[in-house]
């Protein structure tokens, strides 16, 4: 062999040496940058499940914390309502300025022969129907305020309005 053949087998050798470093290299920045991401990803996984968790947790006692705000409000609206409700049921609607909003009601009348109307006494009665109307209508405006006293009493208590 000539020394220009050995020259040319050294420079082929080493370029085949040379591109299978570089070919190894490549494979093994490859696989470390694999190894690399799949460990961040487990990672941010394992810290994305942690705040999940916790996250639920926080949930949790919240929703807890709600019920009993939420029973202590049903709770005071109804030991206030209840006076209220006895009252207003247990009185009796009578006809007049407050029912009529025709401003002072007027003496009795007398009957006239001519009519078949009775005498329009300031403290007759209502209706039934007119009177069970009234006292759905204040039964569902007391209940609608005892329950905005409720939840602003629940709000002071807990320090979220001043």
């Amino acid at each position: 062999m000539s020394p220009l053949e050995r020259l040319l087998g050294v420079v082929l050798l080493l370029a085949v040496l040379a591109s299978g470093g570089w070919l190894g290299l490549t494979h093994y920045g490859d696989v470390q940058f694999e190894a690399g991401r799949q460990d961040a990803i487990a990672e941010r996984a394992a810290a994305d499940a942690e705040a999940t968790r916790k996250r639920n947790e926080a949930n949790a006692a919240l929703a807890v914390r709600q019920a009993v705000s939420n029973a202590t409000i049903t709770e005071k609206k109804h030991e206030e309502l209840q006076p209220v409700r006895e009252r207003i049921v247990t009185q009796r609607v009578y006809v007049g300025a407050a029912v009529c909003g025709d401003g002072p009601s007027a003496a009795a009348q007398a009957e006239s022969a001519a009519g078949g109307i009775g005498a329009n006494s300031p403290g007759r009665l209502v209706r039934e129907d007119v009177e069970r109307d009234l006292v759905a209508l204040k039964l569902a405006v007391e209940e609608d305020l005892a329950t905005g006293r409720a939840c602003q009493a629940t709000l002071r208590e807990n320090g979220m309005v001043p």
